[in-house]
C-alpha cells in the first residue's frame, strides 16, 4: 500500500467512541509503529541524516520529523535496538507483541546485553508474548540478571548522570542517578540548603523545599565561584598558514601536527586570533604580530543574545558549544560586525565552509542556508518568532 492511500483511509477513518474500535486502531497504531521503527532503523543505520546536515538521527527527527526531544530520542533507541533484533521486529509488526511489551523488553537491553538477547530472541520472543507487562518485566529482568552472569556481561558501575530538559510549557524537567557518594553529597548539601517556611509564608511541600534549596546552591556557586573567565575563550589550537592562502584557506597545519584542509582551515579562520609572523627564510623570527580579526567578548556577546543557539536550521546546540561564522567570508571581504554573523555549532560551521553550501544573513536576522543540492531553508533569531495571539478577556 503507498503512503498516500494510507493517508487518506486514515482521514477518511470514523472511529466510533467504543471501547473495541479504540482497542483494534491501538493495534494497529502498534503495527505501524513498528514498521516506522524500523525505517528508522535502516536510515540510522546508514547515516541517511547526514544529507540533510543534521548532527544525528534525534536531530534529524527533532527537525525534520517536528518531534519532541524525548519523543525523538526513543523513536531513534527503538530503531536501533529492533534492526538488531529481527525476530522481535517482526513480533512487533505482525502484532504478537504490543508497543508496550516491546518497550519493557528494550529497557532491560542495552549494546551489550542486545547481542546476547539476539542469540536466543527467536526462543524468548514466544514466551514474552502471551504475557502481561508485569510479568513481561519481571522475565525480563530475570533474563537480564541470568545474561550479565553466564555470559561474562559485566554490570556497569553505577555513573554519575544529571539531565535538565526545558519542556513545551517553558518549564524544566530534572532527573539523574547518582552513585552512593554524589547522592550523599547531594543529599546533605540539600539538607543544609533547605530553609524552613516562615510565618507569613505559604507552606511547601518538601519537594519544593528541595527545589528552592537547589536553586539556592547555584546561585551561591555562580555568585561566589572565583573562576569566571573575563573574556571568551576559544580552544587553544594554533594553525599556521601562509599569508598568501588566507584567502583560499590552503597549505595551513598544526603546529607539530598534520596538514589541515581547507574547509576545516576556513572554519578557524572565521573566527580566531590572527597573528602575523616574519621570518627570516624558514627559521628566525623578526616580527610577532599582534592579533586581528577576531570577535571580541562584546560582540560574540551581543551574538549570543541574538541566536541563543546554533542558527544552522534544525539545529538548537546552545551557544556555549557554537563558533561564530563570518556569513561573508573573512576573506572575501566581510566585516567582523554582528550584520554578518551567526553562531554554529562546529559541525555546521565545518559545513558552510565545503564546496556548494551558501548563506545569507537578513538585516533582521533571518539566515538563509542553500545546500548543494539547491534546497534552501530560513531559520529566525529566536527572539523574532511571531508572538501568539492573546486569548480575548471573558
Amino acid at each position: 500500500m503507498e503512503l498516500a492511500v494510507l493517508a487518506g483511509a486514515v482521514k477518511e477513518l470514523e472511529l466510533p467512541v467504543d471501547g473495541a474500535a479504540l482497542l483494534s486502531a491501538l493495534a494497529v497504531w502498534d503495527c505501524l509503529g513498528a514498521k516506522i521503527a524500523a525505517v528508522a532503523g535502516e536510515f540510522d543505520h546508514h547515516s541517511l541524516w547526514d544529507l540533510d546536515a543534521a548532527t544525528s538521527m534525534t536531530a534529524w527527527l527533532r527537525d525534520r520529523g517536528s518531534m519532541t526531544s524525548a519523543a525523538a530520542g526513543r523513536l531513534a533507541v527503538r530503531g536501533r535496538r529492533l534492526r538488531a533484533l529481527p525476530v522481535t521486529a517482526a513480533a512487533a509488526a505482525d502484532g504478537s507483541l504490543s508497543g508496550g511489551q516491546v518497550d519493557v523488553v528494550l529497557a532491560h537491553l542495552d549494546d551489550r546485553t542486545t547481542a546476547v538477547f539476539a542469540d536466543h530472541e527467536a526462543e524468548l520472543v514466544p514466551v514474552l508474548a502471551p504475557l502481561e507487562l508485569r510479568q513481561v518485566g519481571r522475565a525480563m529482568a530475570a533474563w537480564k540478571a541470568r545474561a550479565t552472569v553466564d555470559h561474562d556481561v559485566e554490570p556497569k558501575e553505577p555513573q554519575r548522570a544529571v539531565h535538565l530538559s526545558a519542556t513545551l510549557d517553558n518549564r524544566y524537567v530534572l532527573d539523574g542517578t547518582l552513585d552512593p557518594e554524589g547522592g550523599a553529597v547531594v543529599e546533605a548539601a540539600l539538607r543544609v540548603a533547605t530553609t524552613a517556611d516562615g510565618d507569613a509564608d505559604e507552606p511547601r511541600i518538601p519537594a519544593t523545599r528541595r527545589a528552592d534549596a537547589l536553586v539556592d546552591i547555584c546561585r551561591f556557586f555562580l555568585d561566589h565561584h572565583a573562576a569566571a573567565p573575563a573574556t571568551r575563550h576559544r580552544p587553544h589550537l594554533n594553525v599556521v598558514i601562509e599569508a598568501e592562502h588566507l584567502h583560499d584557506a590552503r597549505g595551513a597545519s598544526v603546529i607539530d601536527g598534520p596538514r589541515l584542509d581547507s574547509a576545516t582551515t576556513a572554519r578557524l579562520l572565521c573566527d580566531c586570533q590572527l597573528h602575523r609572523l616574519v621570518r627570516s627564510g624558514r627559521s628566525e623570527v623578526l616580527d610577532y604580530g599582534r592579533s586581528t580579526r577576531t570577535i571580541s567578548p562584546s560582540l560574540w556577546n551581543a551574538l549570543v543574545l541574538r541566536d541563543e543557539h546554533c542558527r544552522f536550521p534544525g539545529c538548537d546546540r546552545p551557544a556555549h558549544w557554537g563558533e561564530g561564522h563570518h556569513v561573508k567570508w573573512f576573506s572575501e571581504g566581510g566585516v567582523t560586525a554582528l550584520a554578518n554573523l551567526v553562531v554554529l555549532c562546529s559541525r555546521h560551521h565545518h559545513r558552510l565552509h565545503l564546496p556548494g553550501w551558501k548563506a545569507k544573513l537578513a538585516p533582521d536576522g533571518s539566515f538563509e542556508v542553500t545546500d548543494p543540492a539547491g534546497r534552501t531553508r530560513v531559520t529566525r533569531p529566536p527572539g523574532a518568532d511571531p508572538p501568539l495571539p492573546l486569548p480575548m478577556a471573558g
